[in-house]
């Protein structure tokens, strides 16, 4: 047994297969829906999704099997990783490298063996394999379906990936939804441009209102609020920042309360987009409600322990701190500990550390950098950086704060809040790297009320669907649209205005030219979103559905012809008048086609077919033979029976029905189909012509005896001396009643076979007496011809012995040795051989001949058959000898056959059974 060896690249692949998340996972339907489909599809016992660990074969999806794993030492799908394309074993037992394998040897006793590598992240994670108990080869079109087979899962793995990727970031916006919550904080989004806002119920509750009593809420609604000796210092900050002077409106001011007083409000806000001339277009920022603040610092101070205690709470690290050199630390939260490892008292004061020696080397420059602009502008701050833990890992940070400063602006402190990111920052590169990796594109398009769009976001997978790079249509979407399909603009189009008129998603097939011209389909699904200016943004996913489409195209295809078919096989049964059926053998239920109504004389609409229906129309005398057959069928699969049924009105019917059982790798119901013909005028037209065979027979028999004899007598010379002519007439006519004679005793035989008649003296002998004596008797004949008789026997059939009726034996190899000699050319050769097949005898005779041409292959063992009707006047014969031979031989439990190629002669065999 070969051990399969472990790839150059073990250890990445292992990374690969353990990132999708899939080992030791539970059963999952979108992976046993593609191996049941794949097992339906190829007909294999076993079909598998086979991940290959680093000591074991871990099985996701199983079709066919218990087990969920088995040793890598002795896997195939060790040794199909190996390579890329399908790996293929005819047959185990045969090959060198798992002939001795345990899963071969013993269960489940694999013999055909077919893998074809899953590839994730480049590198191959396991395996789709199909396994049988049998040898077999795939054909190219069974390893086009299997590798199809393997792509969908490879997609259903990324889809998966994918899913649990979402997830997390739906997940991960909900909490910073609950941390806005939770904060209290109001929330604001400006439309500069046409003045129209959108706040959060806690902007209103702030002053006292509730959203619907402030609607419709635009920038006069806040001018309205502000208390008269702030909108001065509040607008030249406004103004500041739409000029970019400043990089954050932050402004504390006064508002009017509903009840009629003042409360204080910290407003925070940033313009996040401008017009396609450089217009400020959005902008969104925070409302705090700092009353309490500004009227109560004092309180504040003495209640510290209060105040660290909210503090504490809060899910992230807060401090306070002097701005200088080192940010000598005032205050700081025990979340801090979390974050680095350290205590907080470590870094109050500075006295053991402090936080810039925390913040990565390669992060300080930059943290000072938008900290100091920030002090400068008197706005806030917020970036991410990473700090250094305790144990040395690197923890990625969210850190938002701004300064406080003196009546004469002169900075007092920096406030600030800590979070850890690292989760979210993690999961935002698994994404990104997913997105690089997805065979489709991941984006975001956007259509602007004007007609202008874009896709503001697409991964790199956009070159592949449409040909271009993110960046050819970052503001300009016409270069992805001027690939599609002409005769598919119109419904992409369409599609887009309904989704974006209706918020629906968005789906669509559709086909795009590539470089090369050659065209491709695409499948696209995008969820619509409604921006505040109007524009409306889908985020979606474009995929290559072209192999999956070719394939449901041909699908219908297929279905199309199976219409066709159908048609055709209905139409053939009722112009043939021969109906067809289907059985379960495993639960006794019948299907009739309408002609076998027919036959049986029933109306469709008042019986259903049934095993007791059909047993009670089957003529007594016939149904012992019938219960017979359905036995011999549960083992043989075969039904070829013909038999008499009484229709309702009293009239017999003789019937022919023929039947097979449908292969059992695929009929777990033992489904067995076949057809019934109504043969009763065959029927009546054979016995008469039994009839009259049989009558002609017996009365040309004992005229022609007469004739015979009367010919021999005066071919002997002893009544008269005859003239050379008249010797020569007398001749052909004795030959000529010889032909007829043989010609009657061969139709008597048959007739004696087919009424069942025949007599058999069957005994135990050895043939090879009666294959000298067959030779012995055919020489002189031969020598006639200038043939030579040879026989040919394996030693050990001196051995053997078989049981037949020597007289019918001689007779067959009788008709065998005078066709062959008659059709061999002058000086030729016939060789009578006798062999061993297995628990046979094979008895036959080879001659020279010209052969047996390809048109009458097919009626060899008819009766009256001759391949060239002239050359019975040339060689003789009845036609009828073949046709005894075959029904002689059957009739002692042998087989007869042949094997022929035009111009290298025919060699006619029969095989008969060992006798023990």
């Amino acid at each position: 047994m070969q051990t399969p060896v472990f790839p150059i690249s073990e250890t990445e692949r292992l990374t690969a297969l353990n990132n999708t998340g899939l080992l030791d996972t539970g059963p999952e339907e979108r992976f046993d829906r593609l191996t049941h489909l794949a097992q339906l599809c190829l007909g294999t016992e076993i079909v598998l999704i086979s991940l290959v660990d680093s000591n074991r074969q871990w099985f996701k999806s199983k079709q066919g099997l218990d087990a969920c794993a088995t040793s890598r030492d002795i896997s195939f799908c060790g040794h199909t990783i190996l390579g890329d394309g399908i790996f293929e074993v005819a047959d185990a037992q045969l090959d060198s490298r798992f002939a001795d394998n345990p899963l071969v040897v013993s269960a489940p006793f694999i013999r055909f063996y077919a893998g074809v590598p899953l590839v994730c992240n480049g590198e191959k994670i396991g395996t789709l394999c199909f396994i049988d108990s049998k040898p077999r080869q795939f054909t190219d079109k069974e390893r086009d379906i299997a590798y199809g087979f393997a792509k969908s899962i490879e997609q259903e793995i990324i889809d998966r990936l994918q899913d649990q990727a979402h997830e997390q970031l739906v997940a991960s916006e909900q909490m910073y939804r609950s941390v806005l919550d939770g904060t209290r904080i109001g929330t604001w989004q400006w439309n500069i441009q046409t003045g129209e806002t959108h706040c959060n119920e806690r902007w209103a509750e702030i002053i006292g209102y509730t959203l619907a009593e402030l609607e419709p809420i635009t920038i006069d609604t806040w001018l309205s609020m502000i208390h008269p000796d702030d909108l001065d210092y509040s607008d030249a900050a406004l103004d500041d920042h739409l000029n970019g002077l400043i990089p954050f409106y932050d402004v504390k001011c006064r508002m009017k309360h509903k009840d009629g007083h003042f409360v204080w409000a910290h407003d925070r806000g940033k313009v996040v987009s401008y017009t396609a001339d450089g217009k400020p277009l959005m902008m969104y920022g925070t409302h705090a409600d700092i009353t309490k603040e500004n009227n109560s610092n004092l309180a504040l101070l003495q209640s510290r322990d209060q105040f660290k205690t909210l503090v504490a709470n809060i899910p992230g690290m807060t401090y306070r701190c002097l701005h200088d050199e080192h940010w000598t630390m005032l205050y700081m939260s025990e979340h801090i500990y979390a974050l680095t490892g350290y205590p907080a008292s470590d870094f109050i004061n500075n006295s053991q550390r402090s936080i810039v020696s925390m913040v990565h080397p390669d992060d300080r420059a930059l943290v000072f950098e938008v900290i100091e602009k920030a002090v400068l502008s008197h706005s806030s701050w917020v970036f991410n950086c990473r700090l250094l833990h305790k144990n040395g890992s690197v923890i990625w940070v969210e850190e938002r704060g701004a300064a406080e400063y003196d009546s004469n602006g002169v900075v007092q402190h920096l406030d600030g809040f800590v979070m850890d990111v690292s989760k979210e920052k993690k999961l935002q590169d698994q994404l990104y790297k997913l997105t690089q990796q997805l065979p489709g594109v991941v984006y975001q398009y956007q259509v602007w009320p004007d007609g202008r769009s874009a896709f503001p976001y697409a991964s790199s997978g956009i070159e592949d669907i449409y040909g271009v790079k993110p960046e050819d249509v970052l503001t300009d979407a016409s270069n992805a649209f001027s690939t599609i399909y002409p005769e598919d603009v119109p419904a992409v189009v369409q599609s887009i205005e309904v989704s974006s008129q209706q918020l629906t998603i968005w789906e669509q097939e559709y086909r795009v030219y590539r470089d090369d011209k050659s065209i491709i389909w695409l499948l696209g699904r995008a969820t619509p979103e409604r921006m505040p200016d109007g524009s409306t943004l889908w985020h979606g996913y474009i995929h290559d559905i072209t192999q999956t489409k070719e394939y449901y195209l041909k699908l219908e295809d297929l279905n199309l012809q199976l219409n066709v078919t159908q048609q055709s096989l209905d139409l053939a049964s009722e112009q043939a008048k021969i109906g067809y059926w289907h059985a379960s053998l495993e639960h006794g239920t019948f299907w009739w086609s309408p002609i076998i109504y027919q036959i049986f004389g029933f109306n469709a609409e008042d019986v259903v077919p049934s095993s007791t229906l059909f047993k009670n129309a089957v003529h007594p005398d016939d149904i012992d033979k019938v219960l017979k057959n359905e036995q011999q069928t549960r083992s043989t699969g075969i039904v070829n029976e013909v038999y008499r049924i009484i229709r309702p009105n009293g009239d017999v019917r003789w019937v022919h029905e023929l039947g097979q059982l449908v292969a059992e790798d695929q009929n777990p119901d033992k489904i067995m189909i076949g057809s019934m013909q109504d043969i009763t005028e065959r029927m009546t037209l054979q016995k008469i012509k039994d009839e009259f065979i049989s009558t002609v027979s017996h009365e040309l028999r004992t005229p022609l005896t007469s004739i015979y004899g009367a010919l021999s007598l005066l071919q002997s010379g002893k009544l008269v001396t005859l003239p050379a002519k008249a010797e020569k007439l007398v001749e052909i006519a004795s030959s000529n009643c010889k032909q007829l004679s043989r010609l009657i005793n061969d139709l008597l035989d048959i007739e004696k076979l087919a009424a069942g008649k025949m007599l058999f003296e069957m005994k135990r002998l050895n043939v090879v007496p009666l294959l000298q004596r067959a030779i012995n008797d055919h020489q002189p004949y031969a020598d006639l011809h200038k043939i030579t008789l040879a026989l040919h026997v394996d030693k050990q059939i001196d051995e053997l012995f078989v049981y037949v009726d020597e007289h019918r034996l001689l007779q067959i190899l009788t008709n065998f040795l005078s066709n062959a000699v008659k059709f061999s050319p002058e000086s030729g050769s016939v060789i009578l051989s006798a062999t061993v097949t297995s628990d046979e005898i094979e008895i036959a005779v080879q001659d020279q001949g010209a052969g047996i041409p390809e048109d009458f292959k097919s009626k060899i063992f008819a009766k009256f058959s001759q391949a060239d009707a002239s050359s019975s006047k040339v060689k003789g014969g009845t036609g009828l000898g073949l046709a005894l031979c075959k029904e002689l031989v059957e009739a002692m439990n042998g087989s007869i056959d042949y094997r022929s190629e035009p111009g290298c002669g025919a060699r006619f065999f029969v095989r008969l059974p060992l006798s023990v």
